[in-house]
């Protein structure tokens, strides 16, 4: 793998390790959100008892991140269900002193989160505000979304309850540009809640409105039966304070119903004096009296003081407007009951409060404490960290040093082969233009004896024609020209060999192969030869009587065969035989040409073909040789994709095979393709 690729495929897995995936839940945010559901189905006591269970099973297995786990979830039923917040506390601070320790992190925004709950509790919402920003910071580093929009709903509740509007506002817009990142809808339903809760106390209903819509839209989707009552009773009391009596009644009885389907007394008490108030408002008093006794009934069940302080009120000023004074006069009484058991109720909460907020006050030196030795630990790992950060980076500097040095070795290593593969090949070429030089010797030394021999025969003759003439009967003038067309032939093949050879070896000849039949090429040159044949009174054979297709140099592949012909013409005697045959084989034509003639040793067949060793032999007719003919031949039906070989044996005749690809062949292969 490449470094570049190993780069994008690290950055793909931070990516997915740092990065949550959109539409899911974060199993931290729904276990710490249940603690703060209704939990009606089930006994605190045996709720307590089996977390306490876990907590002793955890200890005795000295598993310090399950005691942490359970001394949070105890700190939690304390605080949500049983409301003693110094309990409560107690085991926050025993659960964050284990999680400094092991730097927990994640725990610890939740343990902080849990520990701003407490003091939102007994009434210290500064130290409730340090609390989350402090859990908001931790999170910063986790990158958590869903953690973040849980942090800032809460802290926008906190500043809400200090009056701090406006800042509460800014948190709830937060969460709401989260839904990008993270699809957390019951949080941002929550968040729009609370904005639209803001707009009503400014007095912005139009805007509340929208915004309670908005809200409401996203708990029925979720099926939030409980939430969807709280929006429309909200609702109801807006169109109310906007004086839309008819609407505020709708939103109302939609409440109502829904609550009814939950079996809710505490919200259909709230429901039902809500419709009562209205129908007084209207002076519908019989319509009113009616709801607000239902709604009575529902907050005597649900033991709701002030839903029955609301009732008793709106009663007693509904009987007193009938004129039913004494019933006016029972409800007030009631009232002014409810009503002073409720005061006594918040004096002894406020005291329980102060004396609550007093011991958690007191504890909040022990967070300091876990706080200061949480930095002195966070600066220790930090050095520590640093120094093995400078180890690391030092080890890495040496690392690439050394690869450094190897990568040098390994180039001037590469350089050395390199080099010593140019010297060979400077040598092995050297070594060819040496034997080209040898070859380009032997090949004029050849030529220069060959023309010679022609040249001095034609040199004679010509003198003893001008010279002596007259003293020469005609048929001893008859025998001079005969040699001297002889010599003429000899000289004219010698030339025409040499012209093929030396354009062959230029590059002059373009072996472009064609498709033609080689029987009849064959014949062509059989033809051209006869004449010769036919003066040693040869015979010439042709076996080739079918057509032969072949795909070659037709014109280098002509010259081959005529010199091959006239080779054996040469070498056979008077009366003797030459057999021309081809046969096709599976993918090349074999052309064999045979003759009777004198035959050749194996010594002359090894420098047959070979220029530095060119070998000739007169013909039996005393026909000279042209020195390059053979060479010519076995180089014409090798650039033609071919072989030439020869058999021989003295006094027995030689035979002369050539291969030629075939072009049957490679229409069997074409087709085959198609």
């Amino acid at each position: 793998m490449s470094f570049a690729a190993k780069l994008i495929f690290l950055a793909v897995i931070l990516l997915v390790v740092t990065i949550p995936v959109v539409g899911m839940q974060d199993p931290n945010v729904a276990w710490y959100e249940e603690f703060f559901e209704n939990n009606k189905g089930t006994s605190v006591d045996e709720i307590l008892k089996q977390k306490t269970s876990n907590l002793n099973r955890a200890i005795k297995s000295k598993d310090a991140e399950k005691q942490a786990k359970s001394l949070k979830e105890l700190a939690l039923i304390h605080l949500t269900r049983t409301k003693d917040y110094e309990v409560a506390m107690d085991f926050l601070i025993r659960c964050l002193a284990i999680e400094d320790s092991l730097d927990l992190q994640e725990q610890r925004v939740f343990t902080y989160l849990a520990m701003a709950e407490v003091f939102e509790e007994v009434g210290n919402y500064n130290k409730s505000q340090q609390l989350l920003e402090q859990a908001l910071t931790f999170n910063a580093s986790l990158n958590n979304p869903f953690v973040e929009v849980l942090i800032l709903n809460e802290l926008g509740e906190i500043k809400a309850s200090e009056g701090k509007m406006l800042d509460a506002f800014k948190d709830y817009e937060q969460v709401l540009q989260k839904k990008d990142v993270v699809e957390n809808p019951k949080a941002e339903a929550q968040a729009l809640f609370n904005i639209a809760h803001i707009y009503s106390t400014q007095g912005i209903y139009n805007r509340s409105l929208q915004t309670h819509r908005r809200a409401l839209a996203i708990r029925r989707s979720l099926k939030d039966k409980a939430k969807e009552a709280v929006s429309l009773n909200e609702i109801g009391e807006l169109y109310r304070r906007m004086k839309n009596d008819g609407r505020a009644l709708a939103n109302h009885r939609l409440a109502l119903k829904i609550r009814q389907g939950l079996n809710d007394e505490k919200g259909m008490a709230e429901t039902f004096n809500n419709i009562g108030f209205l129908y007084y408002q209207e002076r519908k008093f019989n319509e009113a009296i009616a709801n607000l006794n239902s709604g009575l009934q529902s907050a005597l069940k649900a033991q709701d003081l002030e839903q029955q302080q609301k009732s008793y009120d709106y009663l007693s000023l509904c009987h007193k407007a009938l004129d039913e004074l004494d019933l006016a006069l029972k409800n007030r009484e009631r009232f002014v009951v409810v009503s002073d058991f409720i005061q006594n109720q918040k004096n002894d909460q406020r005291l329980l409060e102060s004396q609550s907020r007093y011991v958690i006050d007191t504890k909040e030196s022990q967070i300091e404490v876990l706080e200061v030795e949480r930095a002195k630990r966070e600066r220790q790992l930090t050095a520590q960290k640093n120094l093995r950060n400078l180890l690391i980076s030092l080890l890495g500097f040496g690392l690439v040093t050394v690869a450094l040095i190897l990568n040098l070795y390994k180039v001037k290593q590469r350089a050395h082969n390199k080099l010593q593969e140019i010297n060979e090949k400077v040598n092995h070429q050297n070594a060819q233009l040496q034997e080209l030089n040898a070859t380009k010797d032997k090949f004029f030394s050849i030529i220069g004896h060959d023309l010679k021999g022609p040249l001095n025969s034609l040199t004679s003759f010509s003198g003893l024609l001008i010279n002596h003439t007259d003293r020469l009967s005609k048929e001893e003038i008859q025998m001079l020209a005969k040699d001297f067309d002889k010599s003429l032939k000899n000289l004219l093949a010698l030339l025409n060999n040499l012209l093929e050879w030396s354009r062959s070896q230029t590059g002059n000849i373009e072996f472009a192969p064609e498709a033609f039949d080689l029987s009849v090429l064959i014949k062509e040159n059989k033809g051209l030869l006869g004449t010769q044949a036919q003066n040693k009174k040869i015979s010439i054979l042709d076996d080739s009587k079918t057509s032969v297709r072949v795909k070659a140099h037709r014109q280098s592949l002509s010259t081959v065969v005529r010199n091959l012909i006239s080779n054996s013409i040469k070498f056979t005697p008077e009366g003797g035989l030459i057999k021309l045959a081809t046969k096709q084989r599976k993918d090349h034509v074999l052309v064999s040409i045979a003759d009777t003639g004198v035959g050749m040793s194996r010594e002359v067949i090894d420098k047959l073909f070979r220029i530095d060793a060119k070998h000739t032999t007169k013909g039996t007719a005393d026909e000279k040789g042209t020195g390059l003919g053979l060479i010519l031949c076995k180089d014409f039906v090798e650039k033609n994709g071919g072989r030439l070989w020869v058999e021989s044996e003295e006094g027995k005749g030689s035979i002369f095979y050539f291969t030629v690809p075939s072009a049957n062949q490679l229409i069997e292969q074409t087709s085959t393709h198609d």
